[in-house]
């Protein structure tokens, strides 16, 4: 559409100590691509809690706060904020959770988890812009919502603890089930074809299958030996390793040029599940060895570089991927005497494949090995809710008749399947 449209605008700043801010705010973009500021931005917080954390940098609130003022403004009509009305309100969140909106089509789908989120997030944009607003808006916070009462994780009852609509907000589901992403037999094809043509992506791909980064996280990792502090730490004990930790906590500037290259969900340090551990240092001794003779930032020393030894970004890497199976991953696929492996290769025909499908392959290994405590699941993946976690755990029984589970033997064999391809080039 050639009009003027709200859009999330990213600013990126370093601190005195090499750490990355990120701030974004709502700017109506005009056809010219000249924008001007709003301040719509500071309506994007927690309606509970007037503090935001200086980490924190509101790219979900307002991301999810743009399409309904575009919606608004754009398809409801109106010229102020203050002339919307709950219908509208009610119309645009219905419209998110069936996927509905006039932007939306065939392809699109939103998890449960997603649109409840968007449901939330917006209540708190409108119950902040309300109160600011006053007298002038045409609703009332009382016209949106009411007030339950729910249990802290602890058990603790909170009285009026979190708000939900007046109104039903319907879900159409997702119509891609994530139980169709990568099956076993793709996967170890996939793997080897990396180890074997593309070490460059080797280092993202292992933190994300063994790991279970995200992979915007993966592309924020450093060496052992960054000046910036050790990424990857290795904790020995009598000589072999006993615990593997990826240091998370803080996002860092990883390139000279201040180009991001992804960004960190929940700072933490991630800690490798053990039953990981095997196929992750076959994997990090094998990337390294190729990473060593790469040019290197020695400025930063990020894990994963582009061909100039600067830190790789999270878009280069989904293209880089995306790339290679569309070229060289789906044809494989579909000359494989695999029938599963043929049909997944017909299927990538048809949709996108990215690289969080790694991620998705590593939380079906732990459900698989026995882990049932969502909370468990959301350690290792790095979660700050459960609901992924709660979502494998109900589909463990389907997820058993598709996937087998993993062991030692398995990434041995990958590790020497690999190794003999590439001995027979």
């Amino acid at each position: 559409m050639n009009t003027t449209r709200f859009s999330a605008y990213e600013h990126r700043f370093t601190d005195t100590d090499g750490h990355i801010l990120r701030r974004f705010f709502i700017v109506l973009k005009h056809p010219d691509g000249t924008f001007q500021f709003t301040d719509f931005h500071k309506y994007c917080r927690s309606a509970s809690n007037s503090l935001r954390h200086i980490t924190s940098s509101g790219e979900t609130r307002v991301k999810l706060v743009v399409p309904l003022l575009n919606y608004l403004f754009l398809y409801e009509g109106i010229s102020s904020l203050d002339e919307m009305t709950v219908d509208m309100v009610k119309k645009y969140l219905n419209a998110y959770g069936r996927c509905e909106l006039p932007w939306d089509d065939e392809t699109t789908s939103r998890s449960e988890q997603t649109v409840r989120r968007c449901v939330n997030y917006i209540m708190d944009f409108l119950i902040l812009f309300i109160e600011d607003r006053k007298d002038r808006c045409n609703i009332k916070k009382r016209d949106l919502y009411r007030s339950v009462d729910i249990r802290d994780k602890h058990g603790k009852m909170i009285k009026g603890g979190k708000k939900v609509p007046v109104f039903e907000v319907y879900y159409r589901g997702n119509h891609r089930s994530i139980l169709r992403d990568v099956p076993n037999a793709a996967f170890d094809i996939m793997f080897s074809h990396i180890m074997r043509y593309h070490p460059e992506l080797l280092g993202l791909v292992m933190l994300s299958a063994f790991a279970g980064l995200r992979p915007s996280e993966a592309c924020n990792v450093r060496r052992e030996d960054s000046p910036l502090g050790p990424g990857i730490i290795f904790t020995k004990l009598g000589g072999k390793i006993v615990d593997i930790n990826i240091d998370l906590l803080e996002e860092f500037n990883l390139r000279k040029d201040m180009l991001p290259v992804g960004g960190i969900k929940k700072h933490r340090p991630q800690q490798v599940c053990p039953i990981f551990f095997n196929i992750f240092l076959q994997s990090y001794e094998l990337y390294t060895s190729w990473l060593n003779k790469q040019p290197c930032d020695e400025e930063y020393k990020p894990f994963a570089v582009n061909t100039r030894g600067n830190a790789m970004t999270y878009d280069l890497y989904y293209l880089r991927f995306t790339k290679m199976v569309k070229e060289e991953i789906i044809p494989i696929f579909l000359k494989d005497e695999n029938p599963d492996v043929v049909l997944f290769g017909h299927l990538l025909t048809e949709h996108n494949l990215g690289p969080h499908c790694f991620r998705h392959w590593f939380t079906v290994q732990l459900v698989l090995s026995g882990i049932t405590e969502p909370g468990t699941i959301m350690h290792w993946r790095g979660d700050k809710n459960p609901e992924s976690a709660i979502l494998y755990l109900n589909n463990k029984g389907e997820l058993e008749k598709m996937y087998r589970k993993i062991n030692e033997e398995t990434y041995d064999y990958l590790y020497w399947l690999a190794e003999k391809r590439h001995r027979n080039d």
